[in-house]
């Protein structure tokens, strides 16, 4: 528990700037949303420390973060950055285009199908990020192999895939009719389960693909 904790204290750190976000946009503008490029190397490294800690591997869940998202932070940005704009678009059509909470006619059948299916294709590209992340956090891989095994794994382990896909949905909708701030709680313990639900994940990319470090 006190690493799980822990590494929940280092996700929430080392993303202060989407924390303050809400605040540097009104000093800054639209740049503050830079800050968002962040949450990809903490994934990996949190995903790294946790994965660690579940094989009973660990140095101790702070210095295995910290020499995680120094190795990797270069590669966990580029592979980081598509799921970010993509997560962006699907936001940007949520609000201002058919299927929005704000459309005047909310209940027209279309809409609400155009809602659903944002909201699916949102999860769907969430669960690809975080298979990213692990492949990221775990392995040594091209790039573009990352992008492509993280799509590809969605469909060749299907239970991890719906299972971590869950995961992601129930925490979305407690954030959504709660607050948003409980975030800063449940963060680390989030990841700690999706890291728990895939290790069937990494199992099958080892055996497939490659050896892991």
């Amino acid at each position: 528990m006190y690493g799980i904790m822990l590494g929940d204290a280092l996700l929430v750190l080392a993303n202060l700037l989407v924390l303050l976000m809400p605040l540097l946009v009104g000093l800054v503008g639209p740049v503050a949303l830079l800050g968002s490029v962040l949450v990809g190397p903490s994934a990996v490294a949190a995903s790294y420390a946790f994965n660690r800690l579940l094989a009973g591997q660990d140095t101790g869940v702070f210095r295995d973060f910290l020499a995680s998202y120094r190795s990797n932070f270069g590669q966990a940005v580029v592979v980081w950055l598509p799921y970010l704009v993509l997560l962006g678009i699907i936001a940007f059509n949520l609000t201002v285009l058919p299927g929005s909470l704000s459309a005047g006619t909310g209940n027209d059948t279309t809409q609400i199908a155009a809602r659903i299916g944002l909201l699916a294709l949102g999860i769907m590209v969430c669960t690809a990020a975080a298979n990213a992340m692990l492949l990221l956090s775990r392995f040594t891989f091209r790039t573009q192999d990352v992008y492509r095994l993280s799509v590809f794994t969605l469909g060749a382990r299907t239970r991890v895939s719906l299972g971590n896909a869950g995961i992601l949905f129930v925490t979305a909708f407690i954030l959504m009719v709660t607050t948003v701030w409980l975030a800063l709680f449940v963060a680390g313990p989030v990841l700690y389960l999706i890291c728990l639900n895939s290790k069937p994940l990494l199992i099958f990319v080892e055996e497939k693909f490659t050896a892991p470090r």
